[in-house]
């Protein structure tokens, strides 16, 4: 079996170690949560091809650096963690930003972490990460794998046709399969990890 790399490895578990600081409030989605980490005690493959890209948008990251830091713990160490390994990520448009109007185009990106095109190549788990600009709406999308997103920079989330509604550092939003959701900014950049179970 490879060897993780130890940055890497210290980002999982940081992210993890959030997630689970929330079980309580969250208990619908700790079955997810304990399928995708027992998953991750398997280390994949490392991604050879994997090339670093920064976009423009990327300059709020520090900004949202700073936010997720004044979070609650764990979510400074997590912040930490992500912080080490970023300058690896791929960061790019979601692949229908050219349709989107306004400004979201330039004003969002993605970075897969875990899975295809991740700095760790694997078919169960998909780890990623999205940040958005201030004021900008990310579009109202869905998918059939359930999702959790964990909140390092504030933002607000809807699910369905309920309302926005603000969600804090270190808050969960969790996605059953299939569901309608959307994220918008506030007056400062939102960034969340987001954690998807693809394996069955």
């Amino acid at each position: 079996m490879p060897d993780r790399d130890k940055h890497l490895q210290r980002f999982i578990d940081a992210t993890e170690a959030g997630i689970r600081a929330r079980a309580g409030q969250y208990p619908d989605a700790m079955a997810m949560t304990d399928r995708i980490f027992t998953a991750l005690k398997e280390v994949g493959d490392n991604n050879a091809d994997s090339t670093s890209t920064r976009l423009p948008i990327c300059d709020h990251l520090e900004s949202a650096f700073a936010q997720a830091r004044n979070g609650p713990d764990p979510i400074p160490q997590l912040t930490d963690a992500f912080a080490a390994i970023e300058p690896t990520f791929a960061w790019n448009r979601r692949a229908e930003a050219a349709g989107v109007g306004g400004d979201f185009y330039d004003n969002h990106a993605n970075a897969m972490i875990v899975g295809g095109g991740g700095l760790e190549v694997r078919r169960d788990v998909t780890i990623g990460v999205s940040l958005v600009a201030p004021e900008i709406q990310y579009p109202r999308h869905h998918h059939p794998p359930e999702e959790l997103y964990i909140v390092l920079a504030p933002g607000k989330w809807m699910q369905n046709d309920n309302p926005l509604a603000p969600k804090m550092s270190g808050d969960l939003v969790h996605n059953q399969p299939n569901m309608w959701h959307s994220m918008q900014a506030m007056t400062t950049p939102l960034l969340a990890v987001w954690c998807l179970w693809v394996g069955d």
